[in-house]
């Protein structure tokens, strides 16, 4: 990072995801058209393999660059594409304004294609180009079919069926360079002008973080809101420290700040153990808040084959990290209150309460994805719901939204009492039954008169019910009678309703 200061930072440039599954080509391709590589670029660290026999280059993110031909930047990211590894394009997703997907034309669609093509569907489904690899190995007519079955699968999964479709070989002795002109035709017909936010606290993504000896430590990412400028404090609230930008870079260019949209490297002092640094959000100071609570949307992926039961766990991707979380699905009733449903039942929103305190720039529009990385490969689609967060809550967990459940229990009619007003029933308590809880409560009968609970009547667990009208010749012994109870969870409160 030596090179002289600039007044000003890139303009306009576009984030360029390049997807596909593991082997299909992503680095290669990346190399071919690539100007300038940068954070892990091109398989950097390509040197040994981890004990799973995973490859190393497949465990991070590489960035590089292009130039359209337009003259509009590109920051190019090249997704690793082994299974185990989604979570690093979880993280890198949420930046993408465009995607490349590249399908190996032999296979098709193959698993982690069909997760990323997802991914790609909900942050750019309509800024998408398909490149066709391996075109060498198939004739011209299997090379049609491969391409009107991934206009199927696109349209399936939310991306643009007409999206650009480019033929492909990246081995040498069969690539040639009007190829790659056409890819960048295609790219070209995918440029557009997003909305950014230069305006706001700045934020930035960070992805990568290693020290240089002496100086400092040197993080990467991409700003997501606001300007970073030089000589800013920057607040790392996951480390509980703070650092300034000593000197600040984009694309190995000094410059004196860098906006919304685009790529950053900067140095900051005194160093900090890069071993306990994470993919995260980062802002000024105060910026993000510390929670285990949020409430969001759900939108659920039709993919996902399995049922998701409130209280049971799941892997929540949200500020460019992934953290274990319950899930309590609720639909709002009236008075700010919400019913917990069983399941995922759409349309309804979630109460995600997380293993461990998350970071959350408050007054920006938090998107998640809620998976199970736990399944196995083939075994179906992981991801199983996306949303964005609507309301962050407090760390402590009080003052949650307030939920219940409903719950029903049932008993009958032992006998009418002799003043015509009152009956003795059974079957729905135990004798051990703390009777004050339930004392007012009201009974639903299935001839329809309905009564409360006046308290218990000797001690087997019989209780007598009180009626405002009289219901003798209208309640008959062993009449089936109902309790309807809403269970509220966050106040251990019980209270009685009558069903519409």
């Amino acid at each position: 990072m030596t090179s002289p200061p600039s007044t000003s930072s890139s303009v306009g440039p576009l984030n360029l995801g390049i997807l596909g599954h593991v082997d299909s080509g992503k680095t290669t391709l990346t190399r071919r058209i690539a100007e300038l590589g940068s954070t892990s670029a091109f398989d950097a660290h390509a040197t040994s393999t981890t004990t799973d026999g995973i490859r190393r280059n497949t465990l991070d993110l590489g960035f590089s660059t292009m130039t359209s031909l337009s003259g509009r930047r590109l920051a190019l990211i090249d997704c690793p594409g082994h299974s185990g590894l989604i979570r690093a394009v979880l993280a890198a997703s949420t930046v993408f304004d465009m995607a490349i997907v590249i399908i190996d034309v032999v296979a098709g669609i193959q698993p982690q294609t069909a997760e990323h093509l997802l991914l790609a569907s909900k942050f750019c489904p309509n800024r998408v180009i398909i490149v066709l690899n391996k075109c060498d190995l198939a004739e011209k007519s299997k090379i049609s079919e491969s391409a009107k079955k991934v206009r199927k699968g696109l349209k399936s999964m939310g991306v643009d069926e007409n999206s650009p479709i480019v033929e492909m070989s990246l081995a040498d002795g069969y690539f040639k360079e009007e190829m790659l002109q056409n890819l960048k035709l295609a790219i070209e017909s995918r440029i557009f002008e997003p909305k950014r936010d230069e305006e706001g606290e700045f934020l930035i993504a960070i992805d990568h973080c290693f020290a240089i000896k002496g100086q400092g430590t040197v993080l990467t990412g991409t700003v997501i809101r606001g300007v970073l400028r030089l000589n800013t404090e920057i607040e790392f609230p996951a480390l509980n420290e703070k650092r300034r930008v000593k000197t600040l870079e984009t694309w190995k260019q000094r410059v004196g700040q860098v906006a919304a949209g685009a790529r950053a490297a900067f140095l900051v002092a005194p160093s900090f153990d890069e071993h306990r640094f994470s993919r995260c959000i980062c802002g000024p100071l105060g910026t993000l808040k510390s929670t285990k609570f949020v409430l969001a949307t759900v939108e659920p992926i039709q993919f996902f084959r399995k049922s998701i039961n409130s209280k049971s766990k799941i892997h929540v991707a949200v500020a460019f990290e992934t953290v274990m979380a319950e899930c309590q699905f609720l639909k709002e009733k009236e008075n700010g209150e919400f019913e917990m449903l069983p399941s995922l039942l759409a349309p309804c929103q979630v109460l995600f309460s997380f293993e461990k305190s998350i970071f959350l720039p408050e007054n920006y529009s938090n998107p998640f994805m809620a998976a199970r990385l736990e399944q196995q490969p083939g075994s179906g689609c992981r991801f199983a719901f996306s949303g964005i967060f609507s309301q962050i809550l407090p760390e402590n967990g009080k003052n949650l939204p307030p939920r219940f459940t409903r719950k029903c229990r049932k008993g009958h009619v032992e006998r009418v009492e002799k003043d015509g007003f009152s009956a003795i029933c059974t079957g729905m308590f135990k004798a051990e039954t703390n009777f004050d809880v339930f004392r007012g409560f009201q009974i639903c009968t299935s001839s329809g008169p309905r009564g409360k609970i006046e308290g218990a009547f000797g001690k087997s667990g019989k209780f007598r019910v009180t009626f405002a009208e009289k219901i003798d010749g209208i309640l008959t012994e062993k009449e089936e009678i109902s309790l309807f109870l809403k269970k509220y969870h966050n106040e251990n409160r019980l209270v009685s309703y009558v069903p519409d």
